[in-house]
């Protein structure tokens, strides 16, 4: 069965422990600016697998060689009814500064500790309730992108080293404990 959209929840080793890596979206794409795993729409006939893979090949720079898929996790339903396929993966890779981004889709990525996953970093908000000089301004600014679906549904928040994960992003991380 063919995946709709495919991500990559890329794990890193580093010093410190195991980390996400996680992309900050170009000024170029829908969603500018916000905070994102590698991936996209999956290609006709494409596994879910086969989608994460390519997509964090285009968007990062490397090879195929340096992901070791570790599993497919249940598919998630965005709220416009579109399908989206995580798959957990393991990046060998020294760093993320050998990276080569695509800078026609990533402005940058950056590493979040999973020590800080241990405990619940994330803050919930119902969308439809909380009045905007309760939201964080990140968090903020980044619903201006989204019309008529500002004032819809419910969302996790964390803000790690001046970036802000909200979204089906915070949803998938949390969830990941």
């Amino acid at each position: 069965m063919s995946a709709e959209y495919a991500i990559l929840i890329p794990w890193v080793a580093t010093g410190e422990g195991d980390a996400l890596l996680l992309e900050v979206r170009s000024q170029l794409v829908r969603q500018p600016g916000e905070v994102c795993f590698p991936g996209g729409r999956a290609e006709p006939g494409e596994s879910a697998v086969e989608a994460a893979v390519r997509e964090t090949c285009e968007e990062l720079g490397i090879s195929p060689d340096a992901i070791e898929v570790i599993s497919e996790l249940e598919p998630l339903t965005m709220g416009d009814g579109r399908s989206v396929h995580p798959v957990s993966a393991r990046l060998h890779i020294r760093g993320p500064e050998i990276l080569t981004l695509s800078e026609d889709e990533v402005t940058e990525v950056f590493l979040l500790p999973g020590s800080l996953l241990e405990g619940d970093p994330f803050v919930h908000y119902d969308l439809a309730e909380t009045p905007d000089e309760e939201l964080p301004e990140k968090l903020r600014a980044y619903l201006t992108n989204y019309g008529e679906y500002r004032r819809t549904g419910q969302t996790d928040y964390l803000e790690y080293d001046g970036h802000g994960i909200w979204g089906l992003t915070a949803r998938i991380i949390r969830n990941l404990k």
